[in-house]
């Protein structure tokens, strides 16, 4: 194998793991103040994302380095192959563990309150905001469900590795089918990344319009 390393793209969505969008709202009271306190709701959630993150981004590290560390030898090392594919196959186990979906149980309250929302001007903005927010969850679970599924590749990768019998070509595959997924990762965290933007402008806008002041993480 030593001689035929295949390279793949680092993990990149820590971002992704941070800012996974999670609401919980109130109703019963003016749609501005429960939309307001929906969005900040969402905000005070995501700060456990980031903790995960940083865990994500070690276990991520770790990996590549089992990865470049079994491309390197050859059978004639085949039980350190063994032992390094199934450290990789555990870092993968625990990547999945701190792997948060986010609950979607308070969105359609957030979009509610929007909908009932009388002034006109902050009804715009608050439209607007909602939208980009139902944008930024959609591309959150398309990001999720790309990484869930590079993990599976994953497994398979290391699985593959430990086969006496496995042949190059079906191991370039392996890589080819893990570096793809890899890409879209990063296509889809710079797609929500974009979409977080917009959706934090349009939120200082709502904020501005209704005389709340917009919470500084």
């Amino acid at each position: 194998m030593k001689d035929e390393i295949k390279r793949r793209p680092g993990m990149k969505i820590g971002a992704f793991c941070a800012m996974a969008l999670i609401l919980t709202g109130c109703m019963g009271q003016d749609p501005v103040d429960s939309l307001h306190h929906s969005l900040e709701k969402a905000a005070e959630s995501e700060k456990p994302f980031q903790e995960e993150q940083n865990t994500l981004k070690e276990l991520e590290a770790k990996e590549n380095q089992l990865y470049d560390s079994v491309m390197k030898l050859n059978m004639d090392d085949y039980k350190k192959i063994v032992a390094l594919s199934d450290k990789a196959l555990e870092n993968v186990s625990k990547r999945e563990e701190h792997l948060m979906k986010k609950s979607e149980t308070e969105f359609e309250e957030a979009k509610t309150s929007a909908e009932h929302i009388k002034e006109k001007d902050i009804k715009e903005k608050a439209d607007a905001a909602a939208n980009l927010m139902e944008k930024r969850y959609t591309s959150y679970g398309t990001m999720y469900k790309e990484y869930k599924k590079a993990l599976e590749l994953n497994k398979k990768l290391y699985m593959q590795l430990k086969d006496k019998d496995l042949t190059r070509d079906d191991l370039d595959q392996q890589i080819d089918k893990v570096n793809a997924s890899y890409e879209k990762i990063l296509k889809y965290s710079g797609e929500f990344n974009e979409q977080t933007e917009k959706y934090n402008k349009a939120r200082e806008d709502l904020y501005d319009a209704a005389g709340y002041r917009v919470k500084k993480s």
